[in-house]
């Protein structure tokens, strides 16, 4: 859908090139300024290539001044980067088609952080926020000059904490409007950077611009919607304008014809209608379909200027009512309650600049394969690039969008509390129009820390008054109030979570941050025992794949406790509380890569006690957001995609997790219930299958009940007791295998065990494959006479497993495919694996 959009797009820019040669057309040109870029330090005389979008540390590794940040323990010896200043400069010739009157501006969508501009030796403007763009009228000349002085964040952010007389928790970098991950994290490293990480474009217009468009649902109806465009014009003049909008994927055109456009800068508004308008829905539900609005600004019949917009069309709201358990929090699409199933996002790199549209393409692709209708942007990385929300929209996935405030509090003088200002207002009136946009959230993690993490007693009575009153500001204050401004029917929120873990009311009201799994010990199971209204971070960490490892390790023997990898290990107890629960549910093994592989199995299994429990738990609970979707840098991390994009065990087990339809089974005190979770808009019939089986593959017994399922429901399907069930069987070898059939066909299947992965009795694996190659890869099927249990598949080629790290039940067949664009490969010889069979029984 995003390839359709912007071919649409372009071919509009065609159109309106044509009708510019044959119109004589006054049309604004835009050139993006990426050639003839140099850098260099500020106290060398020598200059290097640069490539822009980027960042300092890119440039340095690619003309061999550094090496690899990413690889060994780097990151120690280049912090001296982040403490100097750099220079950046191009040079630009003026468009050979000019007119008289015509302006000129230049355009930095994204400067990171600190920087003075200078235009021809004279300065033009000084930076100090990443997250807005900076757009300054320029006198052109034939031939132009463009330095950009890049000074030290750590340095400025001294400067400016020293008007305080108390240290703000979060340190000096809370001055800086500045990406807080690059500070470092505990999954990231500290690479605080600088540099052009967005494009730098020089704009040319005549006579008029439409500066900005804003849009507004004003009525929604299965017959009609009405649709406010809100048009930003700058005029030179005054004069009688013709405005025409159309549509190019829908039969759509108005013209408002002798429209008065006055001088200077005002807004016009228009509206429009669709007859029986396509509604955009989240992937899971429908067509997530999007319009596409072509804006003509014209003065006697000559083109002044246009733009383009999409737009879908829907409603949200996020319901917050009393109820007899607390308080809801959940999220209504179109006037349906939607359960919000997915993962937090944070930046795909420590250096922004350089991540490709090719890999948003990868990642964004791999949450819809994956089942997930929602993304929360953390607020300790970026607002996302414009091609981050236009593949969200595309693709049917909502974004919880956090306002880039995270694990701090943050200075109150009017200086900074105006760049907050501007900043909320760029994004929201870059942002507004997307309909995958489903709330605006105030920050990360801030009221809970200043409750619950002792904050607010490192202060004396005024200062923790004072810090408290500047929070109150800008999150209750300044950032809802600007929402309502320009985005009005958008939800907002405070902070995430509402309520710390700390806090009783944390399961009952509120999103919640759950974390007693994890960073206090406790078992998985207590996934089943608290679950909150709103599940927005609750996670695990795993090791990342062996080929995401080789990146920064590549020494021939490693082990977990090497210097090298807990460079890659942020968190100062990480691999102690993996080898922990690993011991509860697994065999430590002694071999690397088994451990590597296990660690990835006990996240999957932890996360997914977690995302079952969370959805059998709707409509009291109605979101499961883990922790993380993916990585910055190649790391042992909570993420389910590590950096070299590879999909960890977590990532397919949440693609089964997450489907519409599924079975959530609950082994609790020698009791088995059985839920069936329907997202689907539609009851429909169907056949509970439930064999109980040896792990030879052996039915033992078996059960079929007729059900009739509930649209939009969890209900309960069927609950037994473990020792009634097996009738004096034994519990580490035998399953409970389950299939809900509808019209003969298999929508889901689930197994059953009785006891923890270390305690099955496993057999040597004994494993059949077939192959057969398919337009776009390979088929592989795989038999066993005998359990196999979680079978990891690996190629040395490029590539995606549709299914991997799955259980083989004897006598069904499991048939997978491996996608890749590599051809004639001698896939049995090649194909590895790995299992736990071998493992447990043979390590």
């Amino acid at each position: 859908m995003n390839r359709i959009i912007y071919l649409l797009k372009l071919l509009s820019i065609v159109a309106c090139a044509i009708l510019f040669s044959c119109n004589n057309s006054y049309q604004d040109t835009t050139v993006v300024l990426t050639e003839n870029w140099e850098f260099k330090n500020s106290v060398s005389n020598q200059w290097y290539p640069a490539i822009i979008p980027g960042s300092i540390h890119a440039d340095l590794y690619k003309n061999n001044l550094i090496p690899y940040p990413i690889k060994g323990k780097n990151e120690q010896t280049l912090q001296w980067i982040d403490t100097c200043s750099w220079i950046y400069r191009t040079h630009f010739e003026k468009p050979r088609h000019t007119k008289q009157n015509d302006h000129f501006e230049l355009i930095f969508d994204g400067l990171d952080t600190y920087a003075d501009v200078y235009l021809n030796d004279s300065i033009l403007f000084s930076a100090n926020n990443m997250f807005t763009s900076y757009r300054k009228e320029i006198n052109i000349k034939d031939s132009n000059s463009l330095i950009v002085l890049f000074k030290s964040a750590i340095k400025e952010a001294h400067k400016k904490s020293s008007a305080l007389t108390y240290e703000l928790p979060g340190g000096t970098r809370v001055f800086t409007r500045k990406a807080a991950y690059q500070y470092g994290w505990d999954w990231a490293p500290a690479y605080i950077s600088a540099g052009i990480w967005q494009y730098v474009k020089l704009q040319q217009w005549n006579t008029a611009i439409i500066r900005n468009i804003q849009t507004n649902i004003d009525t929604l109806t299965s017959e009609i919607a009405r649709i406010t465009l809100e048009l930003e014009i700058q005029s030179d003049i005054e004069f009688k304008s013709e405005i025409k909008i159309s549509g190019q994927n829908q039969s759509l055109k108005q013209t408002f014809k002798d429209i008065e456009i006055k001088a200077g800068k005002q807004n016009y508004s228009f509206q429009v209608e669709i007859k029986e308008p396509k509604l955009w829905w989240t992937h899971n539900l429908g067509k997530s379909f999007v319009y596409i609005f072509d804006i003509q600004l014209s003065k006697n019949n000559k083109l002044i200027d246009s733009e383009s917009i999409s737009l879908g069309l829907r409603t949200i709201e996020l319901v917050r009512e009393k109820d007899n358990f607390g308080e809801s929090f959940y999220f209504k699409l179109n006037e349906i309650p939607v359960f919000m199933k997915g993962a937090n996002y944070v930046p795909q790199s420590s250096f922004p600049g350089s991540v490709k549209d090719s890999a948003y393409r990868k990642i964004i692709s791999d949450v819809a394969k994956a089942n997930m209708n929602m993304l929360r942007v953390w607020g300790g990385g970026i607002y996302e690039k414009d091609i981050f929300y236009d593949l969200c929209d595309s693709l049917g996935i909502m974004v919880w969008q956090d306002f880039m405030f995270a694990n701090a509090m943050y200075p109150g003088d009017s200086a900074f509390i105006e760049i907050v200002k501007k900043e909320a207002e760029y994004q929201l009136k870059r942002l507004n129009n997307h309909p995958s946009l489903a709330v605006w959230c105030g920050n990360n993690e801030i009221d809970e820390a200043w409750h619950n993490w002792g904050w607010s007693g490192n202060f004396s009575k005024s200062d923790s008054t004072e810090i408290w009153s500047t929070y109150q500001n800008i999150f209750n204050s300044i950032l809802p109030e600007t929402v309502k401004k320009i985005s009005p029917k958008t939800p907002y929120t405070s902070s995430s979570p509402l309520f710390g873990r700390g806090n009783p009311r944390s399961s009952f009201e509120g999103d919640n941050h759950y974390w007693y799994v994890w960073h206090d010990g406790y078992d998985f199971d207590w996934y089943n025992k608290v679950t909150g209204r709103f599940m927005s971070e609750f996670g695990f960490q795993s090791f990342p794949s062996m080929k995401t490892i080789e990146m920064f390790d590549t020494s021939e023997f490693k082990t977990i406790d090497s210097g090298i990898m807990l460079a890659h290990q942020k968190h100062p107890k990480g691999n102690e509380l993996i080898k922990k629960y690993m011991q509860d549910y697994y065999p430590i093994p002694d071999n690397f890569t088994d451990f590597v592989y296990i660690s990835q199995l006990l996240q999957a299994e932890g996360i997914r006690t977690g995302i079952l429990a969370q959805r059998r738990a709707k409509p009291f609970c109605m979101g499961s957001l883990y922790w993380q979707l993916n990585d910055c840098w190649p790391a042992i991390s909570w993420s389910s995609i590590d950096y070299s994009g590879n999909w960890k065990a977590l990532h397919y087990f949440a693609s089964e997790d997450f489907k519409n339809i599924f079975i959530s089974p609950l082994l609790f005190n020698d009791s088995l219930e059985i839920f069936v979770v329907s997202d689907s808009l539609y009851n429909f019939s169907a056949e509970l299958n439930l064999k109980l089986m040896n792990f030879k593959g052996n039915v033992v017994d078996e059960w079929k009940l007729n059900l009739n399922i509930e649209k939009n429901q969890s209900q309960r399907v069927f609950k037994t007791s473990v020792p009634e069930l097996l009738k004096g069987k034994l519990k580490d070898n035998n399953l409970l295998y389950i299939e809900l059939i509808n019209n003969n066909k298999i929508l889901v299947s689930r197994k059953v065990y009785f006891e923890k992965p270390k305690d099955l009795n496993l057999e040597k694996e004994d494993i059949h494959f077939n192959f057969s190659e398919i337009p776009d890869g390979y088929e592989i099927s795989l038999t066993s006479q005998t359990l196999i249990k979680n079978i990891f598949l690996e190629m040395p080629y490029d590539g995606i497993f549709s299914d991997n790290y799955f259980d083989i039940v004897p006598g069904i067949e499991k048939k997978i495919k491996f996608i890749t664009k590599q051809k004639e490969i001698d896939i049995g010889r090649e194909l590895k694996y790995k299992c736990l069979n071998n493992i447990i029984k043979f390590d």
